[in-house]
């Protein structure tokens, strides 16, 4: 990984890293972690001028490394992690300077649940026009439930804490 080599720097103070999976800017503002620098996503890709048929999904990982290791605060990014691949890719292009994802923040049980009765309503209201057939909402639910216990899973034994918010 060039980003890697390319990138080392003498290491600086220790931060704290959140990411987000599935999380709003205003559940973090009502949080813990309220006071952290909290940056979204998108604004990172707009500010390294990112093209979608240009910078590859690495590309793209990079960025969030690059405003990570940049942060002299501790950091929230959200609107991150499209897989969870994306974490472990991460969390490889930090150790050269010495950071670590601190925490993983996925909402927590009542969020989604009021994500599924919005998806619901919606599908309800709207069904003629939303490409989704029947009970599909109700399977992204159980998909993404899945997803967060594999998450937990998968970074029990590490440094690494998946929190719901």
């Amino acid at each position: 990984m060039n980003f890697i080599k390319n990138n080392l720097s003498e290491s600086k103070k220790k931060i704290n890293v959140a990411l987000t999976f599935r999380i709003y800017e205003s559940d973090i503002k009502s949080s813990e972690f309220a006071n952290f620098k909290i940056v979204d996503f998108s604004d990172v890709l707009l500010k390294n001028n990112y093209h979608p048929s240009k910078d590859s999904e690495l590309k793209i990982l990079e960025y969030l490394s690059k405003e990570i290791i940049n942060s002299e605060d501790n950091i929230v990014i959200y609107n991150t992690g499209s897989s969870l691949e994306d974490f472990d890719t991460i969390s490889e292009m930090l150790k050269p300077h010495e950071l670590i994802i601190n925490n993983i923040l996925v909402p927590n049980e009542s969020k989604r649940q009021q994500q599924l009765a919005d998806g619901q309503k919606a599908y309800r209201d709207h069904s003629r026009w939303l490409n989704f057939y029947p009970g599909e909402i109700e399977e992204n639910h159980k998909y993404f439930a899945e997803k967060i216990k594999t998450l937990k899973a998968k970074y029990q034994n590490t440094e690494t804490k998946i929190l719901e918010i």
